[in-house]
């Protein structure tokens, strides 16, 4: 590496889009929200069941980074119980998503803010479009940002909302935190499905409890990681993106003026460094764990920013250049190189804790970034989700 970077009852609900499946749901006065029109209901699913109609192997998987793992769990384990709080109309709604955002608002304060919980789910709204999320995320309240200095490939669909994934479909999306290699992360990252996959083509969402996580690893590499961090290097082109690239500082700065992707770079304490090509690297060291809300959190994407993952995409598979010339990769955070049984121990451990499920057309997801890390299985066919995301808007007690 260079120099300069090493020092209840089971009924179906009808009128409301959610007759397909068995649902178990509880209509308690304290978790059922009145907003304009629309009565939100906690729901359970029986998850498990579904997964069981079509399970996702994933030990051996292709484009899986670490997959090879004799420790890899051999199938994708369901949701863990009240891990995902879903929440359903009590019946037929016919509301604008703005009716829709004032329900679901304070639902999301109360579940994921109140009760501290990772994962909400909307199902059953009447929202089927890109534009429909937008207007309905907007009128939430939450402090929206954009993806910008982020290293994934996507594009703007409209106000506030870009695509989940412009990423190849075959390509298994490793378990992560959003944009947890840089200083402006979001607290909160919301998905929504116009097109879901169908029945038997893969392209299970998955997710990850971090709290899960750090207790389950070695306690000598979370040491290790807790002395020296993690440095995120990205090395990105100018111009187009093309065929076998990721994005250009362009893309992923969202500016042509290299001013401006300096000053954004030096507001949050990222270096960089021009090549006479036009393309740039920057680099930065972070702490592995956080520490949000009085837990301490496995709160890194060592593993997936690697090259070792970068390396699983049909694009780079079979390209040799330096390490730090992959789009993205990760060292210790004095520059010595993350050992590969380590990264592995990494995968194994974040795998055995994921749990997956297929979304439907016009599910609303909100995850807390910090206590729940996200992934998607490759598929075939169909599948376009759409993300929108929030930084953290208020302090918490627990933080003092």
């Amino acid at each position: 590496m260079s120099g300069f970077i090493r020092p209840t009852s089971r009924l179906f609900l009808r009128g409301s889009g959610l007759a397909s499946l068995p649902y178990k749901v509880r209509f308690c006065q304290a978790s059922a929200v009145s907003g304009a029109t629309v009565k939100l209901v906690e729901t359970q699913v029986d998850w498990a069941s579904q997964l069981q109609a079509h399970p996702a192997r994933i030990r051996g998987r292709k484009r899986l980074a670490g997959s090879q793992s004799p420790n890899f769990p051999e199938f994708l384990s369901p949701p863990k119980e009240g891990y995902i709080n879903v929440y359903t109309p009590a019946g037929k709604v016919d509301c604008s998503p703005e009716d829709c955002a004032t329900s679901m608002r304070q639902v999301i304060r109360d579940v994921l803010e109140k009760r501290k919980e990772g994962a909400l789910l909307f199902r059953g709204l009447p929202l089927a479009t890109a534009e429909d999320f937008s207007r309905a995320v907007v009128n939430l309240g939450l402090k929206l940002t954009t993806y910008r200095g982020g290293g994934g490939i996507r594009h703007r669909l409209t106000e506030a909302v870009d695509t989940a994934s412009d990423e190849p479909p075959e390509l298994c999306i490793e378990p992560h935190h959003e944009l947890a290699y840089t200083n402006h992360y979001p607290e909160k990252i919301m998905f929504f499905c116009i097109d879901p996959p169908a029945p038997g083509t893969g392209g299970e969402t998955v997710l990850a409890d971090a709290r899960d996580i750090l207790p389950r690893l070695d306690k000598a590499v979370v040491e290790k990681f807790r002395r020296l961090g993690v440095m995120y290097t990205h090395y990105l082109p100018s111009g187009t993106r093309g065929p076998d690239t990721y994005n250009s500082w362009q893309a992923t700065f969202l500016t042509e003026d290299k001013y401006e992707v300096e000053e954004h770079l030096k507001a949050h304490n990222i270096h960089w460094k021009w090549y006479e090509d036009g393309s740039m690297m920057n680099w930065t060291v972070l702490p592995a764990m956080h520490k949000y809300r009085g837990d301490w959190v496995w709160f890194t994407v060592a593993h997936s920013n690697n090259n070792s993952y970068i390396k699983t995409t049909p694009y780079w598979s079979d390209k040799v250049v330096p390490d730090h010339m992959y789009p993205q990769h990760t060292y210790y955070g004095d520059g010595t190189d993350i050992e590969q049984d380590v990264l592995q121990h990494i995968r194994d451990t974040i795998w055995q804790v994921a749990m997956g499920f297929q979304v439907q057309k016009g599910d609303l997801l909100v995850l807390n970034n910090i206590y729940c890390q996200h992934a998607r299985l490759g598929y075939t066919g169909k599948r376009n989700l759409a993300v929108a995301l929030a930084l953290q808007d208020q302090d918490y007690p627990e933080d003092n």
